[in-house]
């Protein structure tokens, strides 16, 4: 837990990687903070004007579903919990929801196998860094609801679009973003699932933790993610999730199209396609 006003900074020690329909991103170890926040926040502007959203309604609902069948232990979904409240926290995604015409809607959801989905914390409106940081701490209070079960992603999916259903207000985007650790135990399911979705314009989003399995990442490519602009970022283990996910919500939230630039040299960083 972090002290009262103080931001968290991610070390950028390893390699993240993500892929997307159209390419790959790279964000090197080795790059510096201050250059990361100052060039991530410069192409979030730069992607977002006044006509990008109506003022009447949000620019973005966002359900992040949390995995939390019986291949994540308690420490796993606390560094789950945790790492989602500390990046949100982070000075480069907090101002990015502060920047978006309209705000930003999110809502959590924990999900594991068949009637085991759960809505832990309900839909919040955030505008400002203030709304960011609140709502931080409220992910840091969010207890593990669920605990074992196999891994259903149609359901966790399925679930999180009632949960759109229900969200505040009109936004011009509505993504599931589900992260987990392993491949669906019903393929089929998640296939008409997946189609389902896809045909009321929602967008799923994916975090692939590859601690057990180094494919999880082309799996979620193939067969879970969907939608305009969809993309996966990978955490090699769940020590990786807080850095991986502020990489997904700075995209998530400015909807901006990344490709990888790469110069033959061990540093890659992200660019705008």
């Amino acid at each position: 837990m972090f002290d009262e006003g103080q931001t968290y900074q991610p070390k950028y020690r390893l390699p993240l990687r993500a892929f997307s329909k159209t390419g790959l991103v790279l964000v090197a170890g080795r790059a510096s903070r201050r250059f990361f926040d100052v060039f991530v926040v410069t192409i979030f502007l730069a992607s977002m004007t006044s006509s990008a959203a109506a003022k009447d309604r949000m620019e973005l609902h966002l359900v992040l579903a949390i995995d939390t069948s019986a291949s994540v232990n308690d420490v796993e979904f606390d560094l789950q919990r945790t790492g989602t409240a500390n990046a949100l926290r982070s000075s480069v995604v907090s101002a990015a929801i502060e920047q978006t015409p309209g705000g930003v809607g999110i809502a959590i959801v924990q999900w594991s196998s068949v009637a085991q989905q759960v809505l832990a914390l309900d839909w919040v409106e955030l505008h400002t860094i203030e709304d960011v940081n609140a709502y931080a701490d409220m992910v840091d209070d969010m207890p593990r609801i669920l605990g074992g079960g196999g891994t259903m992603i149609h359901t966790g999916l399925d679930f999180s679009a009632n949960v759109l259903e229900r969200a505040p207000g009109q936004a011009r985007r509505q993504v599931i973003d589900i992260s987990g650790n392993g491949k669906t135990d019903d393929p089929k399911l998640l296939f008409e699932y997946r189609r389902k979705l896809l045909s009321q314009g929602i967008v799923v989003n994916g975090l692939a933790i590859e601690e057990d399995d180094k494919k999880l990442t082309n799996y979620f490519v193939l067969h879970v993610i969907g939608g305009a602009n969809a993309f996966v970022v990978t955490a090699d283990d769940f020590d990786e999730f807080a850095e991986a996910m502020e990489i997904k919500l700075l995209r998530e939230i400015g909807d901006v199209v990344f490709s990888m630039q790469d110069s033959g040299k061990a540093n890659q960083i992200v660019t705008r396609r």
